[in-house]
């Protein structure tokens, strides 16, 4: 049981780590190409970045939200304190939790690039 907690744990820990770098920009070893790349190039990198970014979130959202669903459809015990049993899903719904939060981020930052790309 504890093993199983410290796992969820270390995921939603995770998760927060990926949507602050992922609000600082910082997600991806592929951004830093735009720092040697010409200036004018720079906000469309970005915006590339950030949009592959945002598709593969979202991607992985909706395959996280699927894990959830079948988690809660099964049942699975977590945990028991006392007389409340914890259900399982309860812990994995940090996991599309976590991608949500990165995914808006990216979603923001995409629209910064743009914004920044159109010169405004």
């Amino acid at each position: 049981m504890g093993e199983t907690v410290l796992k969820h744990l270390v995921l939603w820990t995770g998760f927060l780590g990926a949507a602050l770098a992922a609000k600082f920009e910082k997600h991806f070893a592929w951004e830093a190409s735009h720092v040697a790349a010409p200036e004018r190039w720079k906000p469309w990198l970005r915006l590339a970045a950030n949009l592959c970014g945002a598709a593969i979130t979202a991607i992985l959202l909706k395959a996280s939200w699927t894990y959830l669903v079948d988690e809660r459809a099964s049942g699975a015990e977590l945990m028991t304190i006392g007389t409340t049993v914890v259900p399982v899903w309860i812990a994995s719904a940090g996991i599309p939790g976590g991608f949500a939060l990165v995914l808006v981020h990216m979603l923001f930052k995409s629209v910064d690039a743009a914004a920044e790309a159109a010169g405004r």
